[in-house]
């Protein structure tokens, strides 16, 4: 009997740990991608005639992306 219950709070306890194993991972997935840009790259940009504006537009349109 009590080797019941003990085995039913290990079970327990594994399926907590599963479910939040999950949801890290989930919300790990969602931010790929989403970086802003890097002071290189807006200095690639400022060299190929974009405006301060332009790379902040492009900031933006980059934490707009869904990846559904």
């Amino acid at each position: 009997m009590i080797s019941a219950l003990i085995g039913s709070v290990i079970m327990s306890a594994v399926t907590v740990a599963m479910l939040i194993a999950i949801n890290v991972t989930d919300k790990a997935l969602t931010k790929v991608g989403r970086y802003p840009l890097t002071n290189e790259e807006k200095e690639i940009l400022i060299d190929a005639g974009f405006s301060l504006a332009d790379i902040e537009n492009i900031n933006q349109e980059i934490e707009l992306i869904n990846f559904d």
